[in-house]
């Protein structure tokens, strides 16, 4: 059995019901954001087409990535808060030029600046990200935590070298604007929640965890793209025009999400694998703006505006609604207009019900922030 299929195959039950993608991505993020036990066999990390398995974190970075030499797409963060602005909402508003867009132009845009991408190779693709997942807890009073984190992968560029996933829980803390519910509760360091689903739950504190190494021997099948298990290689050989792009893709269209069951329209699947293409995956620059064109020709897509992401950089955003059993939700995608990087991928609650009721609209209940990706040479241990 391929080692992706083996690990599928041995993850709880409960992953296979029907779940929707905002709860399905909290469960992978809380889940990979705890200690992991020591193995003695090698191990293996996918690269998940949701862009939110790597651990959970929003923090405060400080590191500047250059296009030139580094071959990547321009991905850069500067001193930023590690509150979340609620985008879309007043604080992030939008300029006169960007506002008058739509967002089919905005994608537009974001694929011209990706198709003048320099073209690079490297030893590796390493992405460096940062994610978190908002929670309410509380006995006294409610109020919401963030649990965050950061990871790295050094995905190899041939199958006859390893590849590497490097993760670090940065622990719990009460959210922007929630400090004094938090000190009425007893300032408490750590909490109980509830994990998605509520069929299990877990213990968060607010210390932070080691960096865990994992190695990733996969035959070289590292990513997850549109629900199957694809190479480096297939990635280099992935079409570069929007109508070969969204052909390809779609033929792993089964009528439900590519980690749950949940059944999802077609423009909605195909709006989440595109979008864990253009987060994760090292394609070329026309099949990153052919990306860019795919989501540019969905239905439902609204422009957001120049708005700010979870590290403070400012960025074009567009998003589109999901209805799922737990309310609607917006997911979101942050742009660098210059050159086309993807920053930040987020679910916003736009009527949240039932586990997420908490969520006042505009409330980003998960995310992932890219801090830099690019081609390298280098390895962990470098």
């Amino acid at each position: 059995m391929n080692p992706m299929d083996e690990l599928r195959a041995a993850r709880p039950a409960y992953y296979d019901a029907q779940v929707d993608e905002t709860t399905r991505a909290g469960e992978l993020a809380h889940a990979m954001a705890q200690p992991r036990r020591t193995q003695s066999r090698k191990a293996w990390r996918p690269v998940w087409g949701l862009g939110l398995a790597g651990a959970a974190a929003a923090t405060a970075v400080a590191v500047t990535v250059s296009v030139a030499g580094g071959g990547g797409v321009g991905v850069g963060a500067g001193g930023g808060s590690t509150g979340v602005t609620a985008l879309g909402s007043p604080g992030a508003a939008a300029t006169p030029e960007v506002a008058r867009l739509s967002a089919k132009q905005l994608l537009l845009v974001a694929a011209e600046s990706s198709r003048k991408t320099p073209v690079a190779e490297g030893a590796y693709w390493h992405r460096e990200s940062t994610s978190g997942v908002a929670q309410q807890v509380g006995t006294k009073v409610k109020y919401v935590v963030n649990t965050l984190g950061r990871a790295q992968f050094w995905i190899a560029s041939t199958p006859d070298r390893p590849s590497y996933w490097v993760s670090q829980n940065l622990g719990t803390k009460p959210a922007k604007g929630q400090e004094d519910a938090w000190r009425q509760d007893g300032s408490p360091t750590n909490w109980k929640i509830q994990v998605g689903t509520k069929r299990m739950s877990v213990t968060v504190d607010a210390g932070s965890g080691k960096p865990s190494r994992d190695r990733i021997d996969v035959n070289g099948k590292v990513f997850d793209l549109a629900g199957h298990n694809a190479s480096m290689a297939e990635l280099r050989a992935l079409p570069t025009t929007a109508e070969g792009l969204k052909r390809y893709l779609l033929k792993g269209y089964q009528g439900h999400g590519t980690e749950a069951n949940t059944p999802m329209d077609a423009d909605a699947w195909l709006f989440q694998v595109t979008a864990g293409l253009l987060e994760d995956m090292p394609v070329k620059p026309a099949t990153r703006a052919a990306a860019y064109k795919v989501l540019a020709g969905i239905d439902g897509v609204r422009n957001l505006g120049q708005v700010t992401d979870a590290l403070g950089r400012t960025a074009t955003g567009v998003g589109r609604t999901e209805t799922w059993p737990t309310g609607r939700f917006e997911r979101q995608l942050l742009i660098d207009p210059d050159t086309g990087a993807l920053l930040t991928d987020q679910y916003v609650a736009v009527e949240p019900r039932g586990e997420y009721s908490w969520a006042k609209p505009g409330t980003p209940i998960n995310w992932t922030a890219t801090i830099k990706a690019s081609w390298t040479d280098e390895t962990p241990d470098s």
